[in-house]
């Protein structure tokens, strides 16, 4: 393959990128994509369970994990889980409890608890990182999405490493990729409900390297509240990015969480399809969400 390197920003020359390339690919393991590790304890995780964990992420950035009955609907469970892969910075929406986790559930039919925001119906969610609308100080590093209630229907969540999805595009489109590390390549507008302002105007890159040199990804697939930098390039990257994502990748993984699984993440690119809800109150589909600066595998 004749490779022309472009992302200075990103990689120091050509032979960086291929190393952190090959290390990458030889690394990744997609045998084991689905693997689901079983969790005990989340209160106090086994050595081999806390191996295995870290294993996966530092291979995918992400990793699926299944616990016990008897910790299935504990939000501290999850939080303690999460504490123990040094996730301790949790990261708050207007939507979020105190302790910054979000209960991710269709509230459109309940007058109470009404959001406007897509997540909390049971709509489908285009391909997105969470919190790319965060200023670089409240940046989410990862996430955590914990099942209680599984969807009557649907609902399943499709995920890709962001950083596969960067060799792929560096591969389709090689000349285009240095315009999705601009510091103004999307920005995203004020969120201000009420004359209140939630959220400041933000700008920044699709790609960027954090402080600790891993890549960094900020995207969404939303065609409102984001504008995208108006160039040529810019436009031919985001429309390359769109199709990769849409074709049937290899590295693309889909899921459909049951009672008591989650996915643990270095804030990979995602998408959920729509669901349908069963008539039982009780029984809504019903997710734990709680962002975090940090990433995990970093200890």
């Amino acid at each position: 393959m004749n490779f022309s390197l472009t992302t200075s920003a990103l990689f120091s020359d050509t032979r960086e990128f291929q190393s952190w390339k090959e290390k990458k690919l030889n690394e990744y393991s997609f045998e084991t994509a689905n693997f689901t590790v079983n969790i005990a304890n989340p209160f106090s995780i086994r050595e081999d369970e806390y191996i295995e964990l870290i294993k996966q992420v530092r291979r995918r950035n992400f990793v699926l994990y299944r616990l016990d009955p008897e910790y299935s609907e504990s939000p501290q469970a999850i939080l303690s889980l999460c504490r123990q892969l040094g996730l301790i910075t949790t990261i708050g929406n207007p939507e979020s409890r105190r302790d910054h986790i979000s209960f991710i559930t269709d509230r459109t039919q309940d007058p109470d608890n009404s959001s406007r925001y897509i997540p909390y119906t049971s709509q489908p969610l285009n391909w997105h990182t969470d919190g790319y609308y965060y200023p670089e100080n409240r940046k989410v590093g990862s996430f955590v999405m914990h099942c209680v209630n599984q969807a009557e229907s649907g609902g399943e969540n499709s995920l890709i490493d962001h950083e596969m999805l960067y060799i792929q595009m560096q591969e389709e489109a090689p000349d285009l990729i240095q315009s999705l590390s601009l510091r103004d390549t999307l920005t995203i507008p004020a969120n201000i409900e009420q004359g209140q302002t939630l959220r400041y105007t933000f700008q920044g890159p699709v790609y960027s390297m954090d402080e600790k040199g891993y890549l960094y990804m900020r995207f969404t697939q939303r065609k409102r509240h984001i504008i995208w930098k108006q160039n040529a390039k810019v436009s031919q990257a985001i429309s390359t990015l769109n199709s990769l994502l849409s074709n049937p990748l290899t590295e693309k993984v889909k899921v459909r969480l049951a009672k008591g699984e989650g996915i643990l993440c270095n804030n990979i690119v995602h998408c959920r399809h729509a669901y349908t809800d069963s008539d039982s109150k009780s029984k809504k589909r019903l997710l734990y969400r709680i962002r975090f600066l940090e990433r995990i595998g970093m200890l």
